[in-house]
């Protein structure tokens, strides 16, 4: 199964990246569709920003603990 996450560049230097993270806990967005990641994509304001499969795994661990937990509560 494929995860997708954002890489957003604010400049034109190509190692001045960082992926699209909720501003309250820091925790990269994922998503299991590419549908969902490119609908928010087509949303930002940046200079580049590109989707990417390529995440940390500890990043991607965070981020599936915090999908788990909001479906838990709902």
């Amino acid at each position: 199964m494929s995860v997708y996450a954002i890489k957003v560049w604010l400049s034109k230097n190509e190692k001045d990246w960082f992926f699209y993270k909720d501003l309250e806990d820091n925790i990269v967005h994922t998503w299991s569709r590419r549908e969902k990641a490119e609908e928010v994509l087509s949303l930002l304001t940046c200079h580049k920003a590109e989707i990417t499969e390529d995440i940390p795994a500890p990043a991607l661990a965070r981020s599936t603990e915090k999908k788990q937990k909001l479906k838990e509560e709902s």
